[in-house]
């Protein structure tokens, strides 16, 4: 066989596969549930609220209805709060400028009502609506919001396949995430990785005849019903490597689910199981018995699989003060999963607290330090749960030891800015101990 052929050949062979390999991962891609279409046909436009663009809306809703399947709807912060009741009837991607600070305001009616399928909703507060998202859509992704103080449900979801609800946070709603059957059943969402707490009810609760969904990787603490409630004929749902922690009762499932990932990769974290771990391998040794039926999860999880670190902490505390003087500081961190939490303070001179607690999250604790030299020095804090998971530094605070005989407060330091004739006045001043 010459070169030439034997090349032509491997050439062809080459190609095959690549289209065989193509071939079968958009097949892939169409079967598997966690495939989820936002690409469209052609790019979509871009329509921007808020900001100081030409032509930006001032409200969403207006940009919405001029839009057009596969366009983006782009919301500023700067005009936050919105206070709007949203309809989307068309495939958009509705994206927001910051969670933390884009906020839609619903004003006691639905904020956002989702009825058309491939959306992409991210980056929003979601607040103050009677849902704060109904979802009856296909395909659709709600990623990376607040969704917070509804007076009914979080996310209200019907007749709804293929979604996958990820990564939000969903508090102090009735319900945290409500799947009901009034217009259609659910099957083959994904709802994972959200943090549900604080929900004056349930954390999560599916009724009526809702299959193949899966609840995985979520923390679902301190609700004051249930955690998770599964009743009326909602069957083959896979709930697993969830942390159920603090409920009101961590769990109902009335029907028959899998509540476990088998072996090793096992089942959820559940703050009441009592069982032991005698090999080590993070996983109980007896099974869990899920209340309501026979459910039963047959491998526990000894720790959270998806335990949170503690905020950066908060600093309080003077922000002058004279050197060998004792000072009162006070810190505090909030932990999503509940966890206690220990302390470290680095005073900026050397010297550190070493690791102290362990405190309850949300308390506050007060430190006190003093300095032997005059300066300014950066106070800084980290804190870490029971599980050594550590937050990020807190570098915000700084004390200040003044050269000078008189303590200036800052407020009239920052004044001074303005006037840099004053600012070498008493520069001299100082300088020659005159006051």
């Amino acid at each position: 066989m010459g070169k030439h052929l034997e090349k032509q050949i491997r050439g062809m062979m080459i190609i095959s596969f690549l289209f065989l390999y193509s071939f079968v991962g958009i097949s892939y891609k169409i079967y598997n549930s966690e495939y989820y279409s936002k690409n469209s046909p052609t790019e979509g436009n871009t329509f921007y609220v808020g900001g100081i663009g030409p032509g930006n809306y001032t409200k969403i809703q207006d940009a919405i209805n001029d839009s057009n399947d596969w366009d983006t709807v782009f919301v500023h912060d700067d005009s936050s709060p919105y206070f709007e009741n949203l309809i989307i009837n068309k495939t958009i991607n509705l994206i927001g400028e910051n969670k933390n600070t884009t906020i839609i305001d619903g004003n006691g009616e639905d904020v956002i009502w989702a009825e058309a399928n491939n959306l992409s909703i991210s980056g929003f507060k979601i607040q103050q609506g009677k849902y704060g998202i109904r979802l009856s859509s296909s395909h659709s992704i709600i990623f990376e919001n607040i969704i917070t103080n509804n007076h009914l449900d979080g996310i209200y979801m019907t007749n709804s396949t293929y979604n996958k609800i990820s990564n939000n946070i969903i508090q102090y709603n009735h319900y945290g995430i409500y799947v009901y059957r009034s217009e259609g059943s659910c099957f083959y969402n994904n709802i994972t990785n959200n943090t549900i707490f604080n929900n004056n009810y349930q954390g999560i609760q599916m009724s009526l005849h809702h299959r193949y969904n899966n609840i995985i990787g979520n923390t679902i603490t301190n609700n004051q019903g249930l955690g998770i409630k599964i009743c009326c004929v909602c069957n083959s749902n896979n709930i697993y490597h969830n942390t159920l922690k603090a409920n009101g009762q961590n769990a109902e499932d009335l029907c028959g689910n899998n509540w476990d990932n088998d072996y090793p990769y096992g089942g959820n974290y559940w703050d009441d199981y009592n069982g032991t771990d005698e090999n080590g391998d993070g996983i109980g040794d007896t099974s869990y018995h899920v209340p309501g039926a026979q459910n039963v999860d047959h491998y526990p999880l000894i720790f959270p699989p998806n335990n949170h670190p503690p905020n950066p902490p908060s600093i309080y505390g003077p922000v002058q003060g004279k050197i060998k003087i004792e000072y009162d500081f006070y810190f505090k961190t909030i932990d999503i999963d509940i966890d206690n939490v220990t302390y470290f303070v680095d005073w900026g001179d050397g010297t550190n607290s070493s690791w102290i607690g362990p405190f309850e999250s949300g308390e506050e604790i007060s430190l006190i330090h003093s300095w032997g030299e005059k300066g300014d020095y950066i106070i800084k804090a980290k804190a870490k749960d029971i599980y050594d998971s550590q937050s990020n530094w807190a570098v915000n605070y700084i004390f200040e030891v003044p050269k000078n005989k008189c303590i200036l407060s800052v407020r009239i330091l920052q004044w001074l800015d303005n006037f840099p004739i004053f600012q070498n006045l008493l520069s001299f001043l100082t300088d020659r101990n005159i006051f």
